[in-house]
């Protein structure tokens, strides 16, 4: 298309706005974080809305300013909608490509989960209905025939919610103990469901960590340190790899960590342990410092991989819930993109809402100043990060294979292994 190969623009006018137009009439405007380049239809008074086809990305900001992409559009627009063909790309890989009406699957399309999970077929105002074939990629289970509402008549009688079905199978992939989930369709292979062990300094803990969480398959980072990592340090004397975490503008805090022993002695207490997990997540939401859960040892721990498992009461299973502690941790971009991070801010930061620049103008031939409408800037979206701590220290002679025999021994009753990477911190 025209707007693959570049095409020459010329600017109608700089400033706030941000527009330029192609000789072929298509607009480029930026404002509220979207993105759009295609064709429009102006009315008298000079506004436009897109009409035609086009390509729009939506953008946000982190609390720290860093640009986020959250969705791309490329396809048919009517009045501004998204109406006709097209195909959309979710922020967690979801993707779509087919009939739309008002930005809602319509008409004939197919629907790709980030697993490989999918559906092709019929569609009504963003439901699956009509003829079309389902296939899940965590169990192989497929059906084709008719749909209502996403649901399907089975050859005994019963209804099955496919979309629902679908989501109690990618969350059951969560669950401590069980398989990783599927990968481009298929199981994952030999090389990606071993557990990773990564290496590193002090100093590159919270690049390392963040990789780890964006890198697919996005697994959340544990982190322990070996007998060559300074034991305590930072400025709020932590142990060794906790104060490794804390360094920097954006590391954790306090006020962002939970130590396990501290929760379940609350448990025990019959205390509200819960609010001890939710304050700290909404604060790391807030101030985009990392979420960190810390397994605690005692001090005379020697980090001897033949060391048993941890006490039960610190296994995450005696602290998951959606409303405190969401499972939903360990599939990040699920829990970004459905939108359950937000019942965890505060009330005036939920949505996204857009901050207004202040308006700026140019000067006209006439030498007055020809206003603007203020362009707001990209929306505020809070971003969970997330990290486990073990503050057991290993020996620095183990090779790969003996960390992985000492975690799996550790914490295998614990934490979901299979969504997560060990980092290992070490001085030498």
């Amino acid at each position: 298309s025209r707007a693959h190969r570049g095409p020459e623009v010329r600017h109608l006018f700089c400033g706030r706005g941000r527009e330029i137009m192609d000789a072929g009439g298509r607009r480029c405007f930026q404002t509220a974080g979207q993105i759009y380049f295609g064709d429009v239809e102006e009315a008298d008074d000079g506004t436009c809305a897109r009409h035609g086809l086009g390509m729009q990305i939506i953008t946000a900001a982190t609390v720290s300013g860093e640009k986020v992409i959250w969705g791309r559009y490329k396809g048919a627009w009517r009045q501004d909608r998204m109406t006709g063909t097209g195909s959309y790309r979710w922020s967690d890989g979801t993707a779509y490509e087919g009939g739309l009406l008002d930005g809602r699957p319509h008409g004939n399309g197919k629907l790709t989960w980030p697993e490989g999970s999918s559906y092709e077929g019929a569609w009504a105002d963003g439901e699956m209905t009509g003829q079309g074939s389902f296939y899940s990629a965590y169990d192989g289970f497929a059906v084709h025939g008719s749909f209502v509402r996403n649901c399907t008549r089975m050859h005994d009688g019963t209804w099955v919610d496919v979309a629902r079905r679908r989501e109690q199978s990618r969350a059951a992939r969560l669950r401590i103990g069980a398989l990783p989930p599927p990968s481009a369709g298929g199981p994952p292979t030999a090389d990606e469901a071993e557990l990773p062990v990564l290496f590193c300094t002090p100093d590159e803990v919270c690049e390392r960590a963040i990789a780890a969480l964006r890198t697919p398959p996005f697994r959340v980072p544990l982190i322990i340190a070996d007998d060559s990592c300074p034991e305590v340090g930072g400025s709020f004397g932590s142990r060794a790899p906790l104060w490794c975490l804390e360094q920097g503008e954006f590391g954790c805090s306090p006020s962002t960590t939970v130590h396990l022993l501290h929760a379940a002695a609350e448990k025990r207490r019959r205390r509200d342990y819960a609010q001890i997990f939710r304050g700290a997540i909404r604060e790391a939401l807030e101030t985009y410092r990392p979420f960190c859960l810390v397994f605690g040892s005692d001090p005379g721990e020697t980090g001897n991989p033949q060391d048993g498992a941890l006490p039960a009461a610190f296994s995450l299973n005696e602290f998951l819930d959606p409303t405190s502690l969401p499972p939903d941790l360990f599939d990040l971009q699920r829990l970004h993109s459905s939108g359950a991070a937000e019942a965890f801010l505060s009330p005036e930061k939920r949505g996204l809402p857009s901050r207004e620049v202040p308006a700026s103008g140019e000067e006209a031939e006439d030498g007055d100043v020809a206003p603007h409408p203020p362009m707001l800037a990209p929306p505020v979206l809070y971003l969970l990060r997330f990290a486990m701590v073990s503050l057991q220290r290993i020996s620095s002679d183990l090779d790969e294979e003996a960390i992985r025999a000492h975690i799996s021994t550790r914490f295998a009753e614990h934490v979901p292994l299979h969504r997560a990477s060990v980092l290992v911190v070490s001085a030498s």
